[in-house]
């Protein structure tokens, strides 16, 4: 990155650094295929969540590696999450284990798996 800005190294990061102290930027992360890491079971998940037991569950399912993202939102399905894994029995597994944790009705949980993948290849150019 440094070579195409004509920057070194050292300024890359700092210049980054920076743009993360001001809350510009989150997080610089790999976009990896699921496929071919072996992760070929996923989902997104919406749940309604008692409002005081919000942050309990955050927690819960925050603390399985096979969680990407997950979010409150202001609707009635209050939080959202999606969730990898290498085959559908894992995948099931997992979010009854979440289920159950959570202490969450059935009727509660949406489960919204992908029926058709679209690809869109976003490229932002730095200079």
């Amino acid at each position: 990155m440094g070579k195409k800005l004509g920057i070194t190294e050292g300024e890359v990061l700092q210049r980054l650094n920076r743009l993360h102290q001001k809350g510009i930027i989150r997080k610089i992360g790999p976009a990896l295929n699921p496929g071919r890491v072996g992760l070929r079971a996923s989902t997104l998940i919406a749940m309604k969540v008692p409002n005081n037991r919000i942050g309990n569950v955050a927690k819960l399912v925050s603390n399985y590696e096979e969680v990407s993202h997950c979010y409150q939102r202001d609707h009635e399905y209050n939080f959202w999450f999606t969730v990898a894994a290498h085959n559908e029995a894992e995948l099931e597994k997992i979010l009854e284990e979440i289920r159950l944790g959570a202490s969450i009705a059935k009727d509660d949980i949406l489960d919204l798996r992908a029926t058709k993948m679209f690809k869109v290849d976003v490229r932002f150019q730095l200079v």
